[in-house]
């Protein structure tokens, strides 16, 4: 009995000194930042709609019923709001809304006199995803909090990086059935629960002047049966252009694929690396509510 107390005291000590250390304090900013991500007034749970724009073509909204606003590519009889898109510009402008470029700063949001917002997006750098928010939202669908499992030290996981000199283009086929591209611009080797992998590791953009993260996409054992079923990110921050020799990485702090929230996302499912263990880490299965029609 002694020695049954003796390892439960120790296993306690243990997670509290793990609670202490910086992983754990990273891992409760990452859940705080990601929750807000997800059910702030401009999150993915306050999404009404999103429409994709091409160079040249136009979006309205018009007036009536908030709830039931939608983006459209005709005029209406009536409009609160009309987007040009140009040359990665996008103008916005309406009776009550001073003429401005909703890519400018990047990742703003324009609160509309009915309390909706606005935000443009870039998607491959020539698409205008045009995306339309109402607060009210989150509360409505009934969003509380995202599932985790709790925090395990044995997420934190070292492994040996192996960049790649000029990073490899891949081209595949989005969440949305549309042509995407990313690089591979390294491999991880790393061991996890007991094997060895040889981790690809993935960037938007193929410069490594410009290259300051590292994305692990993952799939296991627990996908599509405790967490989502398309796979998990890890983001894994370096210092521009020059990734380490070894990198740690947790994955405690492992997320689902956006399109695992909306519909209105383009995820790269299919660059997923495959593991055949469970991780259980991170992110547990999203709570899924259907974008409104």
């Amino acid at each position: 009995m002694r020695q049954v107390i003796f390892y439960a005291f120790l296993l306690v000590c243990l997670r509290a000194h793990a609670d202490g250390s910086q992983h754990y304090r990273d891992w409760l900013a990452f859940k705080k930042a990601f929750a807000e991500e997800v059910s702030g007034p401009t999150g993915i749970y306050a999404i009404q709609h999103m429409l994709e724009l091409n160079s040249g073509e136009s979006a309205y909204l018009s007036s009536g019923d908030v709830d039931g606003l939608r983006w459209v590519k005709t005029t209406p009889s009536t409009t609160i709001a009309h987007v040009q898109f140009n040359e990665r510009r996008a103008l916005i402008r309406g009776p009550a809304i001073e003429e401005q470029d909703l890519l400018q700063p990047a990742g703003e949001s324009l609160t509309l006199p009915n309390g909706l917002a606005v935000r443009g997006t870039l998607l491959r750098g020539k698409i205008l995803k045009l995306w339309l928010y109402n607060p009210k939202l989150p509360a409505r669908k009934g969003f509380t909090a995202l599932d985790y499992y709790p925090y395990d030290p044995g997420g934190v996981i070292t492994g040996a990086f192996r960049r790649s000199a000029q990073p490899v283009t891949m081209s595949y086929l989005d969440s949305r059935e549309q042509a995407g591209t990313m690089y591979i611009v390294g491999t991880l080797q790393a061991r996890i629960e007991g094997k060895t992998y040889d981790l690809k590791t993935y960037s938007y953009r193929n410069d490594w002047k410009e290259i300051d993260a590292l994305l692990l996409l993952l799939r296991d054992r627990t996908s599509g049966k405790t967490t989502y079923g398309g796979g998990r990110v890890v983001d894994i921050r370096i210092p521009k252009g020059t990734p380490p020799r070894t990198i740690t990485f947790d994955l405690n702090t492992a997320y689902s694929f956006l399109c695992a929230h909306s519909e209105y996302f383009n995820c790269p499912l299919v660059l997923a690396n495959s593991l055949d263990v469970k991780l259980e880490f991170g992110e547990k299965y999203p709570p899924l509510f259907s974008p409104m029609d």
